[in-house]
Order: structure tokens, then C-alpha cells, then sequence
């Protein structure tokens, strides 16, 4: 099986909720996430 790495900003709380999935996916979106985050500076 071939692992696509992708990442994405996150805040201490998320990261405690990743660190709860044992590293494996990420919690459901926050309600104040953007959907689409910016790519252009």
C-alpha cells in the first residue's frame, strides 16, 4: 500500500485530539477551521 503524507496547520487541542487517534487521522474539522485554507501569499 502506498502512504501519501499531507499536512495541515493545527492548534494544541486538535494536536491532543490527534495524539488521541494514535496518530492516525485527524478528528472531525473544529467549527472555526476554514474549510479551504489559503495557498498564495
Amino acid at each position: 500500500m502506498k502512504t501519501t503524507t499531507l499536512y495541515r496547520p493545527v492548534n494544541d487541542k486538535e494536536l491532543a485530539l490527534i495524539e488521541e487517534l494514535h496518530f492516525e487521522g485527524f478528528p472531525p474539522r473544529m467549527p472555526e477551521q476554514p474549510i479551504f485554507l489559503s495557498c498564495h501569499k
